[in-house]
């Protein structure tokens, strides 16, 4: 896909992700000053459970866990734990059903990238949403 980044007041290209070329309705989190994290969407009208990992500045990439559900139109964030950050991912939609699902992953401990980790699901939100907008 096309990725561009806005740095020193400018947007610049980022690194390409070929086989995710036309990636829609995804979550993007960002993990700390130089990484986020690209996560599901549609890819060729599919809804995908596919995790991206990129550190921007220097324009590398890593296949994180995937998720649990395939969702596309969900919401993403960032959550510490002491000194634990998680990924969390909420709602969006599952097949073509509205869901109220969430799943968490740590991401980093003690500023290491943690990559064994798995995707947890957690209590659902007590409605389904989807684009959080």
């Amino acid at each position: 896909g096309e990725i561009e980044v806005f740095e020193d007041q400018v947007w610049k290209h980022g690194p390409t992700i070929k086989d995710f070329k036309g990636l829609t309705h995804h979550a993007t989190v960002s993990i700390n000053t130089d990484a986020v994290m690209v996560i599901g969407g549609l890819l060729d009208n599919q809804a995908t459970d596919t995790v991206i990992w990129m550190n921007l500045e220097k324009h590398r990439m890593k296949r994180m866990p995937t998720l649990k559900k395939k969702r596309y139109a969900h919401a993403a964030t960032t959550f510490n734990i002491e000194r634990t950050v998680y990924v969390a991912v909420a709602g969006g939609f599952h097949g073509s059903s509205i869901t109220s699902s969430v799943e968490i992953l740590p991401v980093c401990d003690d500023g290491d990238l943690i990559t064994n980790g798995d995707w947890t699901e957690i209590a659902p939100m007590n409605l389904p949403r989807y684009e959080f907008g």
